[in-house]
């Protein structure tokens, strides 16, 4: 069985000068044929996923939620399965999937190939797997693409920073049919169950259900800053009263400014944002 390796040698926070000696270590050579890329610039790794999606039966995304969601994005509606070797800061779709964040067991993991189909989400043009938003926390994915370090403490910092001068949003949704408005810190829209780190922002989000969560965060003050990070990383977010949770199969948003991010990756998109469950239009190497 044929078995891509592509590696992002920039992305995430943890050096991959050993992982490909870890591949040949651990990867039963008795079940694959397997090859390595390198990605060298952004966007390589979807483009590579597209040329190569006929050739092998698993393509690994060696890196960051960045390098999975650019390999994630060739394979959508393809019979290839998207592996993770998780190497970033955040690693959101890889701990909703259950997958090692220890690179040895990661491969260890593609040795029994257990994979299922799941869920993708298209905005606009383009698409996202595990989770994408608008309001703060694009702002802080722009400013965090931008920073020389990379990790949750330095995301942590950069977040803190800005908190103070952010100021709430108003946003028009249509869901169903009916127009409706709400005033908002931030959206997110929640195919899996987290944004990385295990911060739960959806925590009932199932990825292969055909629906979506939309959460809408209210501007909180800082005392309530704790409390909320309890519940987020303890799967009791829903519980705030700050926190408001729609589950979708399609949605438009009319955003007053054109910040978005995608599995975490910053990009400007149109002001009306169209927003459309792909029920299991991705084949995924599970640890579920």
């Amino acid at each position: 069985m044929n078995i891509l390796f592509i590696i992002n040698p920039i992305s995430g926070t943890v050096k991959k000068s050993g992982v490909e000696h870890l591949i040949n270590e651990n990867l039963d050579l008795s079940k694959y044929n397997y090859s390595i890329k390198h990605t060298q610039y952004p966007h390589h790794a979807t483009e590579i996923a597209k040329q190569e999606s006929t050739n092998y039966k698993i393509i690994v995304a060696v890196g960051g939620d960045g390098t999975v969601h650019e390999v994630g994005l060739g394979l959508i509606n393809t019979d290839t399965i998207l592996g993770i070797i998780p190497m970033g800061s955040g690693n959101g779709l890889a701990r909703h999937l259950k997958i090692p964040m220890s690179t040895k067991k990661a491969i260890l993991l593609l040795n029994h190939f257990k994979s299922k189909p799941i869920d993708t989400v298209k905005i606009n043009d383009t698409h996202f797997l595990g989770a994408g938003g608008i309001g703060f926390d694009a702002h802080i994915s722009y400013l965090f693409a931008k920073a020389t370090k990379r990790g949750f403490i330095t995301y942590l910092k950069i977040s803190v920073k800005e908190f103070f001068s952010y100021k709430e949003k108003e946003y028009q949704l249509t869901i169903d049919g009916k127009t409706f408005y709400r005033k908002a810190f931030l959206i997110t829209f929640a195919n899996s169950n987290q944004y990385g780190n295990n911060a739960f922002i959806a925590p009932n989000a199932v990825i292969d259900d055909g629906w979506i969560s939309i959460v809408i965060l209210k501007k909180f003050s800082l005392i309530f800053a704790i409390p909320l990070a309890i519940k987020l990383f303890t799967k009791k977010i829903n519980s705030s009263k700050f926190v408001e949770e729609i589950k979708v199969k399609k949605a438009q948003i009319i955003s007053p400014n054109k910040e978005i991010h995608l599995d975490g990756e910053p990009l400007l998109i149109e002001n009306t944002i169209n927003i459309e469950v792909l029920p299991l239009s991705l084949n995924v190497i599970s640890n579920e």
